[in-house]
């Protein structure tokens, strides 16, 4: 009666996702390589990286073809490689796009000033067959008026590539490595984002005894324990374990540049741990093993329908995560990822509507509104406390990513306050529905009250 089965279908998403994972080219943290094939784009974003004033760029370019359809020659000065400052690069972005008759950023880099340094351009080039460009240097000092000037510390610069000679294409393989330097060498880490793995240990350390207190609860009251309250513990193992393998991913990719296969490992749970929190979101709002024994055919479908949405949002984010801003639909992958998350989080919410309408109406013709009030009331609270739960962190996000823009080096306050929410919703719906004997939110005793009081609470449902 209680068992969940869910189409083959989303097997053969899981198998994709792994595929994929596998499959992705080699970027690893911020070491990056890169094959661009027949590319006529005029500008390609490789990199985005905070630096500090210890920030170096190791960049190797090999096996560069040009092929053009004009008849004049080609100006290999005119192609290149550049820092670009990004807060300027959004407000000058249209000088990123250069027309015929608008100057090459490559031969003036002071167009925009403290904006765009030059790093190398395809005049540097060895001769065929290696045709390469191999430069370690440290991240730039602007001039302006013939003084040096050194970037803020931190400062988000950009790494892009730059085709100023009309009618080309371009094939060539690049290797980039960003890395700041402390007292053990190299940080593959950006400067705001040195610090995560010790908060993402941390932070899995704490879900430790919120899991060993759920299963006290679930051993003390075991004669109240459903098959949901069993999930519920799976899903913080997901979460302890998703912390705590992007913990170690963060650490080696920080002191060596690799993840060693830990990527693998974060991306799996990570994986799981979303699928388990949107189906243990989605149960508990249809009531599965709570309030009913069983699914319903319309509960299954909503059930499968937010399952595959999510599936598919995992592929996304794991493909733009690894392929990164060089991808020729980076912008549309991002934006349907957006997408994709807010139909996910409608989904969500519709199992909890559904129930609260269907308790409503059995109340009214079966004279069972004393008994549904409380179901409702708890169904009630959990929709505000997920509705709550995903507006607070897309404000949060927001209002974070503003300071960050302004100071890269705060971008992991914007990792402790996601996982602070995550923490406090967990703590909220675990505490909603605990195994108890009795629940507080089904004590009503007047017929007549709880059907009045159900028409003032519910009017909108």
């Amino acid at each position: 009666m209680h068992q969940i089965t869910f189409p083959n279908t989303h097997l053969c998403f899981l198998a994709l996702f792994f595929f994929l994972v596998v499959q992705l080219p080699p970027t690893i943290g911020d070491i990056k390589t890169i094959k661009i094939s027949s590319d006529s784009r005029r500008t390609i974003h490789f990199e985005d990286f905070c630096f500090d004033l210890t920030g170096h760029v190791n960049l190797k370019v090999s096996n560069v073809s040009i092929t053009t359809t004009s008849t004049t020659p080609i100006n290999s000065s005119r192609i290149g490689f550049f820092f670009g400052d990004l807060s300027a690069i959004k407000i000058y972005g249209l000088v990123l796009r250069p027309q015929e008759r608008k100057p090459c950023i490559l031969e003036s880099p002071n167009l925009i000033p403290r904006a765009f340094q030059p790093i190398a351009t395809f005049a540097e080039l060895s001769p065929p067959p290696q045709s390469s460009i191999s430069k370690t240097l440290p991240i730039p000092a602007f001039v302006l008026n013939n003084k040096t000037l050194p970037i803020p510390s931190p400062d988000h610069l950009g790494i892009f590539f730059l085709n100023c000679e009309p009618n080309t294409s371009l094939s060539m393989n690049v290797h980039i490595e960003t890395y700041n330097l402390d007292r053990n060498g190299k940080d593959y880490l950006e400067a705001g984002r040195t610090q995560l793995p010790m908060i993402y240990f941390i932070f899995s350390v704490l879900y430790l005894p919120f899991l060993a207190s759920w299963l006290y609860l679930c051993n003390k009251n075991r004669l109240y324990v459903r098959k949901i309250h069993i999930l519920m513990a799976i899903l913080v193992v997901m979460k302890l374990l998703n912390l705590f393998s992007e913990a170690e991913d963060k650490h080696y990719i920080k002191v060596t540049g690799t993840p060693h296969g830990w990527d693998l490992w974060f991306y799996l749970f990570h994986c799981l741990r979303a699928l388990l929190l949107v189906t243990v979101i989605m149960l508990i709002g249809t009531g599965w093993t709570i309030l009913k024994p069983c699914l319903h055919a319309n509960d299954k479908k909503i059930l499968a329908v937010g399952v595959t949405i999510q599936v598919i949002a995992n592929i996304a984010h794991v493909y733009t995560d690894e392929t990164g801003p060089s991808n020729s639909n980076y912008v549309y992958l991002t934006l349907a990822l957006l997408l994709v998350d807010f139909v996910g989080f409608t989904i969500v919410l519709v199992p909890i509507t559904l129930s609260i309408k269907t308790l409503k109406e059995a109340a009214k013709t079966d004279g069972t509104a004393a008994r549904d009030l409380g179901k409702m009331r708890l169904l009630g609270y959990f929709n505000v406390c997920v509705f709550m739960f995903w507006q607070v962190k897309w404000m949060a996000w927001i209002f974070v990513g503003e300071i960050t823009d302004d100071d890269c080096g705060l971008e992991w306050l914007t990792v402790i306050i996601e996982e602070t929410l995550t923490i406090g919703y967990y703590i909220g719906m675990f505490s909603l529905f605990r195994p108890r004997e009795q629940n507080e939110y089904f004590v009503v005793e007047d017929e007549e009250t709880a059907l009045a009081t159900i028409r003032r609470e519910f009017a909108d449902y």
